[in-house]
């Protein structure tokens, strides 16, 4: 299982891309929950909270597959330097903004400014593994080594900030968040020589991507997915907190993020020569009974046990789902696939949290748990009427 990580960290290369993606990926997880705790604890409204760190992320499924765009046409190294200095601006003006006696509607203007400028880190440099590797088994067990290091961020990032905010100053996460993504963007602008060559013959893209070789199907996959995670990890946070022990929710969150880590490990490693349809079938066949059996749970142990279940098929499904991108991603154009596949996840995220927030004020826990298994059937369902697209070649 070993051997194909050893292999696709034979060059230098990419350990330091790989690694610069890291660090500049890590602002993902903290800059939510560090806004949050931000305006909360300046003016005292989670409303506002919300609403600042929800537009950055609806900003951001917005900007990410345009500048990714840009970044095929044009190169990394000239799109990448330019998105970090305008979300530098926006940012510390957030930072010194939240505490003044500024209305609210001014925080939006900086806060979508920095949504949209956001790169998508992790399309660029999934985009480098392939240009290092073309396709094959080598690339996916790439793609499953960005997988765990996704999962890692959401484990690491959000405890810095959390921390950060309480023991050092609320602003601490945001001024963090910058120093890592100026020193992870800049180290991964820099490394000309694994960037993905321009397409010259791509000059003018036409449509978007997700119209064009059956990529909407996998969207709507990716929507799905958003819409799994969104109604799972709010009813996660909301029953550990109506149980009394609102610490645990936390803790469940850290053991999905493992299970996943754990599921995109092993999946990895292993030398399947199916089809990648045919995981995602097989996945979403195993998350169906886990996430049902979330509905019917009456303590955080049992909540806990099938957060691990669940969790280990998050990992395979967005790794063949990474695979089926690239391989059907029109030449020169990948950096912008897999960037609208993210956009998707945080289109559904969106929506599902908010709807299952309201199950959870309305209803109870076990609706928007309902909501999360309905979630893993709308994924099946796009996949079983897609798979004819994702199985053919272009």
């Amino acid at each position: 299982m070993l051997i194909k990580y050893r292999q696709a960290f034979a060059g230098n290369a990419a350990w330091r891309f790989s690694t610069a993606g890291f660090i500049a990926r890590l602002p993902v997880s903290m800059v939510g929950i560090g806004i949050l705790m931000y305006v909360e604890a300046e003016r005292g409204s989670y409303t506002i909270a919300g609403a600042v760190s929800g537009s950055i992320s609806i900003a951001g499924a917005i900007g990410g597959p345009a500048s990714s765009r840009l970044v095929d046409k044009l190169g990394q190294h000239r799109v990448l330097p330019i998105q970090i200095a305008l979300i530098l601006v926006c940012s510390t003006a957030l930072v010194f903004l939240i505490p003044s006696d500024v209305p609210a509607p001014y925080l939006f203007i900086f806060s979508i400014g920095s949504g949209l400028a956001y790169p998508s880190i992790g399309a660029l440099v999934r985009s480098r593994w392939t240009a290092l590797l073309s396709s094959g088994p080598i690339l996916l067990t790439a793609f499953s080594i960005e997988s765990m290091i996704d999962e890692l961020i959401f484990i690491v990032g959000p405890t810095i900030a959390a921390f950060s905010s309480v023991k050092v100053h609320p602003a601490a996460p945001q001024i963090l968040a910058m120093l890592f993504l100026s020193m992870g963007g800049f180290w991964l602008a820099s490394m000309r020589s694994s960037e993905p060559p321009i397409n010259l013959n791509q000059s003018k893209h036409g449509k978007p991507v997700i119209f064009q070789n059956g990529l909407i199907y996998m969207w709507g996959v990716h929507v799905a997915i958003g819409l799994f995670f969104g109604a799972v990890e709010t009813s996660i946070i909301a029953f550990t907190k109506l149980a009394g022990q609102p610490v645990y929710g936390g803790i469940v969150m850290a053991l999905w993020a493992f299970g996943s880590l754990v599921g995109g490990f092993v999946y990895g490693g292993l030398h399947l020569k199916s089809p990648l349809h045919k995981h995602l079938i097989v996945v979403c066949l195993l998350l169906v009974p886990a996430t049902a059996a979330m509905i019917f749970i009456n303590s955080i142990s049992a909540l806990a046990l099938l957060a691990v279940a669940a969790g280990i098929g998050i990992s395979p499904l967005l790794i063949a789902s990474a695979g089926i991108t690239q391989r059907r991603s029109p030449d020169g154009r990948t950096t912008e696939a897999i960037a609208s596949m993210y956009a998707g996840i945080s289109l559904g995220f969106a929506f599902a949290a908010a709807m299952a927030g309201w199950l959870i004020d309305n209803r109870g826990t076990n609706y928007a748990f309902a909501l999360g298994s309905l979630s893993t059937l709308i994924t099946l369902a796009i996949i079983l009427v897609g798979r004819n697209k994702f199985s053919t070649k272009i």
